[in-house]
């Protein structure tokens, strides 16, 4: 039965929460999820090297991901977790959003990447075998046909109010919610208020270094 609601209504709701509940979010960040092609998550070490590219890196031991909404210059902050055999990826600034970081991280795997600034500047990625699938701006997507790759991506094909007009969306209707709501659907991964307030191990890369 179409009861008329999205197919991920309740994990938008979810993640209409979390943002509430977390302001600073709405400041700049950017979730990346990892599926490996071949089962076995990547390790610290070589998601550090995916990342960094020849740009150097460093490991860290876990720490609260308290300043996500504060990007920094040099040296960006990325908490790394694991779901499954998939890796979560969150950051304060956007170098999981990078094309040049998603082919890197898309090497035998496929990468789900939601990230957005302050101001409204927004990116949905999806990248597989090394290649850009899809990048699309979730503030103003256009159509399903104006998107050469989104038949690889079903579970957003499916969310026809994401390629709404503004006009034809519902007033409540919060599309950086919507974002990270199709790759938990798509992914399993979430990201909760405990995950936010538990300690991650997280690695530092140099921008602007690492997208070169």
């Amino acid at each position: 039965m179409n009861t008329g609601r999205p197919p991920t209504a309740d994990l938008r709701e979810h993640y209409r929460q979390l943002l509430s509940t977390h302001l600073w979010l709405d400041v700049a960040m950017c979730w990346a999820v990892v599926v490996p092609d071949s089962g076995h998550a990547l390790s610290l070490n070589q998601l550090a090297v995916r990342l960094s590219g020849d740009a150097p890196h460093q490991l860290h031991e876990p720490a609260l991901p308290d300043a996500l909404g504060l990007p920094c210059e040099t040296d960006n902050p990325v908490f790394v977790d694991r779901c499954g055999s998939a890796v979560i990826l969150v950051e304060g600034d956007h170098l999981g959003s990078m094309p040049v970081v998603l082919r890197r991280l898309s090497q035998g795997a496929r990468v789900y990447s939601a990230w957005w600034n302050v101001n409204s500047h927004n990116r949905l990625s999806f990248a597989a075998g090394g290649e850009i699938v899809l990048a699309i701006d979730a503030f103003g997507p256009g159509r399903p046909e104006d998107h050469a790759g989104i038949g690889q991506w079903p579970e957003l094909r499916a969310m026809t109010d994401f390629f709404a007009d503004f006009e034809e969306r519902d007033e409540d209707y919060d599309w950086q919610a919507a974002m990270l709501a199709v790759i938990d659907q798509t992914t399993g991964a979430r990201l909760t208020s405990e995950w936010l307030q538990q300690p991650h191990p997280y690695i530092t890369v140099r921008m602007p270094c690492a997208a070169r």
